[in-house]
């Protein structure tokens, strides 16, 4: 029965809570994941039919509140960064999950295992601003290793297989044999007298006396 006083029902409410708070929030935390894909399905469904009221909603009232938001914003700075890191690492966890059904710790025992290094050019985690990409074979799905973005790039636009890679070496190496060839058959090596400057001119070599 609900007291007549709102001010008893409150208190009430407070003690009770206090009381039974941990068991409140068991059940509380169990009935959210029983209900959690339809939460998520419900949440979407309702930001998109409503995302430009709820966009213009939250533009005002951060214009609204500018200052108490950057004077909170002074006085939190090392709780706002922790927040932002452990929401970053949240969100990259999830990612991972998402994209290649892999969870953060193997992540990071492939890191481990890789020495820290990109498991292509072994260029080290440390040299980087970005966080080593999840190279996966995208025929089967398997993850192969971890992998700097310019490999893990070049490795998917030669089409993410032997025989593209291959074409790529072939062409690097008669360049090479090209290269060398040409210098060999180019290449003079001119030791010039004292006063006398060489010139190259068309292939040939001319050299000028001052007069």
């Amino acid at each position: 029965m609900a007291h007549a006083n709102p001010e008893a029902t409150k208190a009430y409410n407070k003690a009770y809570y206090e009381k039974n708070k941990e068991e409140l929030r068991a059940k509380n935390k169990a009935y959210r994941e029983k209900i959690k894909e339809r939460l998520k399905t419900y949440s979407k469904a309702y930001y998109e039919k409503n995302k430009e009221e709820l966009r213009a909603k939250n533009k005002a009232y951060r214009e609204k509140n500018k200052e108490r938001l950057k004077a909170y914003r002074e006085k939190n700075k090392e709780k706002i960064r922790a927040y932002t890191e452990k929401y970053k690492e949240k969100h990259y966890a999830n990612q991972l999950k998402r994209l290649y059904g892999l969870e953060l710790h193997e992540y990071n025992l492939m890191f481990t295992e890789q020495k820290g290094k990109c498991a292509c050019c072994g260029i080290h985690q440390n040299e980087l601003t970005k966080k080593f990409a999840v190279d996966h074979d995208h025929d089967t799905g398997l993850i192969r290793g971890l992998l700097c973005s310019n490999c893990n790039t070049a490795i998917g636009r030669l089409g993410d297989n032997i025989e593209g890679l291959m074409r790529a070496l072939n062409y690097l190496e008669k360049h090479e044999l090209t290269k060398e060839r040409k210098t060999n058959e180019h290449v003079v090596q001119v030791k010039p007298k004292p006063n006398v400057q060489v010139k190259v001119q068309r292939g040939h070599l001319q050299s000028q006396v001052p007069a």
